[in-house]
């Protein structure tokens, strides 16, 4: 195994909850895309209907099967953007989203190479779900995998 894999989890053994609460507005972030170009909030197309941030890890069990349970209902999802966040590799996460998110509408995966999902979100620990509705105010945090019509009960 590759000890990059384990970055996150010493990260998250170290990090103290209280000291980054959940941003209770869609927060300015600094994220990069697979290709390694910098990504921000402005970058984003404004959402119709709201945002759900999913902070993953590409091998979490968890993770894979919310993606699976989102791709269940992509009718269900239009006007949602879906934005996934990993501190894993660009080819980790590619593989994650051929495998898990196609035919998902409105998707981004970016990387958090700089481990700050934290500082913009949150603490978390993969998967957390950030429900933000379309102005971008916080309505929900999960930690769990959720169907589709319960995480559309938050917006």
């Amino acid at each position: 195994m590759r000890l990059i894999r384990f970055a996150p989890l010493v990260a998250a053994l170290w990090a103290q909850p209280e000291k980054y609460p959940p941003a209770q507005t869609f927060p300015r972030f600094l994220l990069y895309t697979l290709e390694g170009k910098p990504f921000t909030d402005k970058d984003l197309p404004p959402a119709a209907h709201g945002r759900i941030v999913v902070f993953f890890d590409p091998y979490c069990d968890h993770c894979q099967r919310q993606a699976q349970l989102l791709r269940e209902n992509p009718a269900a999802l239009k006007g949602i953007q879906l934005i996934w966040v990993s501190t894993e590799t660009a080819e980790a996460l590619r593989n994650f989203q051929e495998t898990y998110l196609k035919g998902l509408p409105d998707t981004h995966v970016l990387r958090d190479k700089d481990f700050k999902f934290d500082s913009f979100f949150g603490y978390s620990v993969a998967p957390t779900l950030y429900v933000y509705d379309k102005s971008g105010k916080l309505k929900a945090i999960h930690k769990e995998e959720l169907p589709v019509p319960r995480l559309l009960q938050d917006l």
